[in-house]
This record gives structure tokens, C-alpha cells and sequence, in this order.
């Protein structure tokens, strides 16, 4: 089921993944004209809303975003794979987003990095060899569906007769059966200051976190 899913984002596709923590848009990181392809998804051609990064492993993680210590690294090696998101500092590797007007405005001074405990997201991830992919929700109706597909037209946050349109504007949907929706714990570990949750979701909170950045 995955090979068509593979072999189209390694030719510049956009399509849907499932992941633990529910249904995502994924684009290669290195194809310029995917990522503004999912953007445009997102009806976000301005860039304001951040795209986090699927990763394969931690060797990815630290090619494309920077550890601020070995602590930060024993975190994140004792919380993934799982349902959490870690807000870093972005490496130089990481490339720039090309906007409207031909303009290399955007570049992020952080990333938020995953490694998806999912089996199905962890064989394409592998078969890309280590080029991990952008990522973003895909929205969630009331019921709480997300592979709802009706109408073609970019999304916003107004009603589940939005949440549906993005159809026909992604090239494969890898359906895995249902997953969680409630998103990912999500903390950021860029600051000066130490850990900082953002936000609480599927994954637990993890105490000894304070411990290690005391």
C-alpha cells in the first residue's frame, strides 16, 4: 500500500500519512515546489502557521535541527518514538521556503521534529532514507474524521464544510485505519530557560524533564 506513496514523494508529491497522533499533509523537506504545494493546502501561502518535520531517527533530528545539549539529546532519546513534538533550534540545513514574489523571506530560527511511534509513517520515512518530511494536521470534522474528502479548494478553520477540501489537491491518501486526532504533546526546548510545554495532548507530561534541565 505504501510503495505508490513512496515512489511519488520522491518525485516532488504531496499526499496524507497516517502518524500516532492522527492523519498528516507531508511534503520532502528538499522539494521546494511540494512544500508551497502543501502550504497552499493549508490555505497558508504567507507562511504564518510552522511546519514541523517527520523524522526517520535522531541522526535526522541532529542534521536538521541543533541539540542544545546532551540533556536535550537524552530527552528526546527517552520520549521518541512517540506522541510528542520538540520545538529546536534549526540547523542551516534546513531549507528556506521560496513565498510569493519570488522572495527567500522565510527562515526559521526553530523547527518542531517528531519520530511518529507508527508503523505505516515509519516504513515510508524508511524507504526515503533518511529525508524526513514536512508535515501538518489534517483537519478534523465534529465527528472527529479526518480522511473526509469532498469539495477541492485550500482549507481554513470555519465548519466541518471546510475540512474536507483538500481532496483533489493532494496526489495519494495512505489510509491506515483509524488513528488518534487529538494531536501531539508538544514542548519547546529552544529557550534559555528550560523547557516550556506548549502544549498537552496525547502524549504525557514528562517529569523528570524539569529534573534533567535543573
Amino acid at each position: 500500500q505504501c510503495e505508490p506513496a513512496i515512489a511519488c514523494l520522491k518525485k516532488g508529491g504531496v499526499g496524507v500519512l497516517p502518524t500516532d497522533t492522527g492523519y498528516a499533509f507531508v511534503a520532502r523537506v528538499d522539494s521546494k515546489d511540494a512544500v508551497l504545494r502543501l502550504l497552499e493546502i493549508k490555505g497558508d501561502g504567507k507562511r504564518k502557521k510552522p511546519l514541523s518535520l517527520l523524522c526517520r531517527d535522531l541522526a535526522t533530528i541532529d542534521a536538521y535541527a541543533r541539540f542544545s545539549s546532551r540533556k536535550t539529546f537524552k530527552v528526546l532519546k527517552n520520549a521518541l518514538p512517540g506522541p510528542y513534538t520538540f520545538v529546536l533550534p534549526a540547523s542551516e540545513a534546513l531549507p528556506r521556503a521560496l513565498l510569493a514574489g519570488g522572495k527567500r523571506q522565510w527562515k526559521r530560527n526553530t523547527v518542531g521534529v517528531r519520530i511518529p511511534a507508527d508503523d505505516v509513517c515509519a516504513a515510508v520515512l524508511d524507504a526515503l532514507d533518511g529525508e524526513p518530511l514536512f508535515c501538518s494536521s489534517v483537519p478534523t470534522t465534529a465527528d472527529g474524521d479526518q480522511l473526509v474528502c469532498h469539495v477541492a479548494g485550500p482549507l481554513d478553520d470555519e465548519g466541518d464544510d471546510e475540512v474536507g477540501r483538500w481532496c483533489s489537491l493532494v496526489d495519494f491518501v495512505v489510509d491506515a485505519g483509524p488513528r488518534p486526532v487529538e494531536g501531539s504533546t508538544i514542548y519547546d526546548l529552544s529557550g534559555d530557560d528550560g523547557p516550556e510545554l506548549v502544549r498537552e495532548r496525547l502524549g504525557p507530561r514528562i517529569p523528570e524533564l524539569e529534573a534533567v534541565f535543573a
